[in-house]
């Protein structure tokens, strides 16, 4: 992934164009034509398949095409409801975990947000040993680095559930985690990990001193940057 900043400025364009989601699709018209696999088949068979798949097969191409996307510049839309009904609940059950460890009371868990929001997620990873103490400067820095003028600043609790439910196959590589504070003021962690190949949940109060390995990936959202309209 390149290191440019992915931050909009008011004199920079930003989204696809017309002409670049056109040449998308004229690649892809190029790749069709020169399958073999319609090859001797009638005209009006290849319309009736056309006919049949095509409002799923763009679908399916649109969400490869921003899968991609998204791996290329580590920039991931996440949507997030905080309106619906027992949210966290609901989106924990929603990412059918293997085990899950929940030693907060998730009532007590800030949702961070009101309405239906693009959030916009970034995996950060140190490569050393992380601690606590050091993670919220660390994260606003690394967001600087990557053009955002106010920094980092960790995923909410929600943002980064509904994170694992786009990406489930993500935290059976490395761990992913955030820290949050409940509504009493106790510093807490989330951990999304991997566990004999199942998906794993683990929520409990931390503390300042203590750390994380070097291998382990921080969920974090710009602060204070909304995504461009």
């Amino acid at each position: 992934m390149s290191n440019k900043t992915l931050s909009p400025s008011s004199d920079t364009a930003t989204g696809i164009t017309r002409g670049q989601a056109t040449k998308l699709v004229e690649m892809t018209e190029h790749g069709l034509l020169k399958s073999p696999v319609f090859k001797g088949v009638p005209t009006e068979k290849v319309d009736e398949f056309v006919k049949g798949v095509g409002p799923k097969l763009r679908e399916a191409f649109v969400a490869m095409v921003e899968a991609r996307f998204e791996a290329f510049t580590g920039r991931h839309i996440i949507p997030v409801d905080y309106d619906s009904a027992d949210a966290i609940n609901a989106a924990i059950t929603e990412n059918d975990f293997g085990s899950k460890y929940v030693s907060v009371d998730t009532s007590k868990i800030p949702l961070g947000g009101t309405g239906q929001v693009d959030e916009e997620v970034h995996e950060v990873h140190f490569g050393k040993r992380m601690y606590n103490r050091d993670l919220p400067e660390a994260l606003k820095q690394r967001g600087v680095e990557s053009g955002f003028k106010l920094g980092f600043k960790f995923a909410n609790f929600l943002t980064a559930l509904k994170f694992a439910l786009k990406h489930p196959g993500k935290q059976l590589e490395y761990p992913l985690v955030i820290l949050f504070y409940d509504v009493n003021g106790q510093l807490c962690y989330l951990s999304l990990y991997e566990d004999d190949g199942e998906r794993d949940l683990s929520v409990n109060p931390d503390n300042p001193g203590d750390y994380w390995r070097d291998y382990v990936r921080f969920l974090a959202v710009p602060v204070s940057e909304p995504l461009a309209a």
